[in-house]
């Protein structure tokens, strides 16, 4: 074999295996265009349009690791994204959007453990959320998570993981500890029963500054108390969160699929104000051209019940001390193209509400 036969060969085998793995790469999109209407009283209305893009590829590494990374829209403070939210309002002369990492993971599923897999980096929601009370549907957490599933009909799922919440240079860090256990049960043919549950630990909290990303020092529902460093006072947490959480969702099948969820939590941290709960239903999905989705819950969170950071960023505005409806109309309009209308129907501050109402017009395409 000669030399030019030798590289002949090499380059062959290069581009097959590139090619391979370009093959077995994965890569989504999709783009929302929304109108929102917010009314709170005390305040003056507010319209807007926004949008949101996102653009996520994953592709294998090996047999067992995965790599993902996923870009997004999203307003910016301080150099940094929103942490529960990529829509960024269109305004200021047409000025470029920013575009942040919204995922950022390496995925390991060991095949001596069926059913494991750790992921570690920036990272979707490793648990199971019925609703998005205590949790935003658009928060990636930044830590290591486990998720395990054992079973076929009948199954187990258990999910362990530490986030970062605040590093702080000249004081002790805040983390997230977590743990979950679910079990998912067939209750008749076309019916199938989930339940679980939750505890979230967060460490660090008490006395320490406000969590608000665009640093505001908005409390978001928390009680607080003031702290006066160098001249500057500071609004801190005024109790821990140590979060217990119970969740159910009953799936059912009566010509159009049927979801029924609830949520219950605690922290146990807090003697007073500590609770919070959800409950909802969800009616059709969507699947084919002219399906059509209505959803509907209710969720009312006592001011510590956990840190309101973290909490669905539409209801009532985001954080806690809040109660309200939310009423949801989606439509698979073509083929990859979906159109919702939403409306939050709210009451800020459980001891003197203040009505609080949202709308929200949404159209989205992906591929």
């Amino acid at each position: 074999m000669n030399h030019r036969t030798i590289v002949v060969a090499a380059f062959a085998v290069g581009t097959a295996a590139r090619a391979a793995w370009y093959e077995e790469m994965k890569a989504s999109a999709d783009v929302r265009y929304r109108f929102e209407y917010i009314d709170e009283e005390g305040k003056d209305s507010r319209e807007r349009d926004r949008i949101r893009a996102r653009l996520e590829v994953t592709a294998p590494v090996n047999k067992e690791v995965t790599l993902g990374l996923r870009l997004t829209t999203s307003e910016e403070a301080n150099g940094e994204g929103d942490p529960l939210s990529g829509n960024t309002t269109l305004s200021n002369l047409g000025t470029k959007k920013g575009i942040f990492f919204d995922l950022a993971y390496v995925e390991w599923t060991p095949a001596v453990v069926p059913g494991l897999g750790v992921v570690a980096g920036k990272m979707s929601n490793p648990f199971i959320c019925v609703g998005d009370y205590l949790w935003d549907h658009d928060y990636t957490p930044e830590g290591i998570a486990a998720r395990w599933s054992l079973g076929d009909e009948w199954k187990v799922r258990a999910a362990a993981a530490y986030h970062w919440i605040q590093e702080r240079p000249a004081d002790d860090d805040s983390m997230m500890l977590g743990g979950q256990l679910a079990l998912v049960a067939p209750v008749a043919d076309n019916a199938s029963l989930t339940l679980g549950g939750s505890l979230f630990g967060f460490t660090e909290m008490e006395g320490r500054p406000v969590l608000d990303w665009k640093d505001q020092n908005r409390t978001l529902g928390n009680h607080t108390r003031a702290r006066i460093v160098d001249s500057q006072t500071n609004q801190v947490y005024a109790t821990g969160f140590t979060t217990a959480e119970g969740f159910a969702s009953l799936g059912l099948d009566v010509g159009v699929p049927v979801v029924l969820f609830g949520s219950a939590a605690v922290n146990t941290d807090a003697d007073d104000d500590n609770t919070g709960w959800m409950a909802g239903i969800k009616v059709g999905r969507l699947s084919k051209p002219g399906s059509v989705q209505f959803s509907y819950d209710y969720r009312r969170l006592e001011a510590d019940v956990s840190p309101g950071a973290f909490t669905d960023s539409d209801s009532f505005g985001g954080g806690t001390d809040a109660q309200g409806h939310k009423f949801q109309v989606a439509v698979q309009a073509l083929k990859n193209v979906q159109a919702a209308v939403t409306y939050f129907h709210d009451e800020k501050h459980l001891d003197d509400p203040r009505d609080y109402h949202r709308l929200q017009v949404d159209f989205m395409a992906r591929f």
